[in-house]
């Protein structure tokens, strides 16, 4: 099935829609609906949350946002020439990554935040060797920023916004004013809208969420969550493992792009040690550069049979999750 998606076509990036929507068919058989926790609310997702709709309308619209996040995810892969080969694989592990774990692959903040994470990505990864690179810095601050509001941990991430720039360009006082700007400008307007309802602007339960803590490791999940945690550890860690192999033959701005991918896993796992968060739900944001990273070494392989095989696993995992076939 991995075939169809190894071409860089339009036709098969349209053909990603039907994919999600096979792929999670269980939440839309039996849907559940995401209730937010208060203690981790945001007046953004209280916002969205408030006007969701009913559980099977929240996971078609999480259906249609993964769509939108895999078309995003492969349009960096192919436009910022980070394989050799151009074909849409990382956007099919990005659907499968953000659908391994049922409880958590509905319409959840951090689903939410990956679109914004993805875009702010994108316009920093773009400002490479771009003279004229204003709109693109402002936009990677404001991108990273309106996906901290929705998910609190990529608050983290604007300092990774900065690395990265400084490892991508030789980053300027002028443009690192831009990035800021970019970075306060949706907490301006949201403390605008809070000053106009006469709401405060930070509420006393944030802070217990940006605080340094021990990471929440719970016994309480079913074997096959435990089966899908460990397989996305696995994942990364294979990544991080074939790091000589990912950037081989690379001209010199792929191995600088991939290597910001690095940098961001980086960063995923501090966020995790430093913010309150569950594993489960965190694992959705590392889904960004574990299939752009997996994307390439599926594409340049010539072990195609691997990768099949690694594909349909992933598929029997999200299936038995969804349709608790294991209920233990």
């Amino acid at each position: 099935m991995l075939e169809v998606f190894r071409k860089n076509l339009f036709f098969t990036s349209i053909l990603l829609l039907p994919y999600v929507f096979i792929v999670r068919i269980g939440m839309l058989i039996s849907p559940v609906g995401f209730v937010i926790d208060e203690s981790s609310q945001t007046f953004l997702t209280s916002l969205v949350y408030s006007h969701s709709g009913d559980p099977l309308t929240q996971n078609i619209i999480a259906c249609l946002l993964i769509f939108a996040q895999g078309l995003i995810v492969n349009y960096i892969f192919n436009i910022d020439k980070i394989s050799r080969e151009s074909t849409q694989l990382s956007g099919v592990f990005y659907v499968l990554f953000v659908s391994l774990i049922a409880n958590t692959s509905g319409l959840t903040p951090v689903l939410i935040a990956n679109t914004f994470m993805l875009l702010g990505l994108l316009h920093i990864l773009n400002t490479y060797k771009n003279v004229q690179a204003v709109s693109q810095i402002f936009n990677g601050g404001f991108m990273i920023a309106m996906a901290s509001l929705f998910y609190i941990p990529y608050a983290i991430f604007i300092v990774f916004g900065i690395f990265a720039l400084l490892q991508l360009r030789s980053f300027k006082l002028l443009e690192k004013l831009q990035f800021l700007v970019g970075v306060i400008t949706p907490y301006f307007l949201i403390f605008t809208l809070k000053f106009w309802n006469d709401q405060p602007f930070i509420e006393i339960e944030f802070l217990s969420d940006i605080f340094f803590r021990w990471p929440d490791l719970s016994i309480e999940y079913s074997l096959i969550e435990y089966i899908a945690i460990g397989v996305v550890l696995i994942i990364s860690a294979a990544c991080i493992v074939f790091y000589n192999t990912i950037v081989s033959k690379k001209a010199v701005q792929a191995k600088k792009k991939i290597e910001i991918l690095y940098w961001f896993m980086f960063f995923w796992f501090l966020s995790y040690l430093i913010l309150n968060t569950q594993i489960e739900i965190h694992l959705i944001s590392i889904a960004i550069p574990i299939s752009l990273l997996l994307g390439i070494l599926s594409s340049e392989s010539k072990n195609k049979i691997f990768y099949e095989l690694l594909h349909l696993a992933l598929i029997i995992i999200v299936f038995v999750g969804q349709f608790k076939l294991i209920n233990f």
